[in-house]
């Protein structure tokens, strides 16, 4: 038994052109490994149809004069990778295993391919995390209904009422001052007429 499955993450799979000739296939992705002296390696197993089942193990890496140094029991990533010819559209699919049982999946894409799924992730990243224009701050129409209703000069009918009523007051002074003088007038009038009668009666009389 290899025992438990390791964490992995960030599997691809590409189809491209590689030098000198011919196209590959590069699968890569990343395992959680138990020591900084050991590494993951992806081997080909046996296999019929557009799958390409790859076995991953964890091996020592015996070959490294650092291994006393490097040899710590820490968790560390370290990537795997995996490389082989293949015709156009000879594969669709990787499957990554461990101990026999698949633990991660992944679909061959080819380098056109791939572009446009990175413009698609940019697109869809633009619009997830972009900066949205900002919206013009909401105009404040009571506040400006009001200050107009206050600097909104008054109508000529508003204006017209207080003139006509101090005409009217000003004709009714001027009426009762006329007819006041006349009164007077006609007071002194009668006044020096009963003057000049009463004497003229008194010695009449005698």
């Amino acid at each position: 038994m290899a025992g438990p499955a390791p964490k992995t993450r960030n599997w691809r799979a590409r189809e491209n052109a590689h030098k000198p000739k011919g196209l590959h296939i590069i699968v890569s992705g990343q395992v959680e490994v138990n020591a900084t002296n050991t590494s993951p390696e992806l081997a080909e197993a046996p296999h019929v149809g557009k799958t390409l089942p790859l076995d991953l193990t964890i091996v020592a890496d015996s070959d490294d004069p650092l291994v006393e140094y490097k040899g710590k029991p820490v968790k560390v990533w370290k990537g795997a990778s995996f490389h082989k010819t293949v015709s156009a559209n000879q594969l669709e699919r990787v499957s990554i295993r461990w101990d026999g049982k698949e633990i991660a999946s992944v679909p061959v894409i080819d380098d056109r391919e791939h572009g446009q799924h990175l413009v698609a992730l940019t697109a869809a990243a633009n619009a997830k995390y972009g900066k949205k224009p900002a919206k013009p701050p909401a105009k404040k129409a009571a506040p400006k209904k009001a200050a107009a209703a206050k600097k909104k000069p008054k109508s000529v009918g508003a204006r017209a009422k207080p003139k006509k009523a101090k005409k009217s007051a000003r004709k009714a002074a001027k009426k009762t001052v006329k007819k006041t003088a006349k009164k007077s007038a006609f007071k002194k009038f009668v006044r020096k007429l009963v003057k000049k009668l009463t004497p003229a009666s008194k010695k009449k009389k005698r």
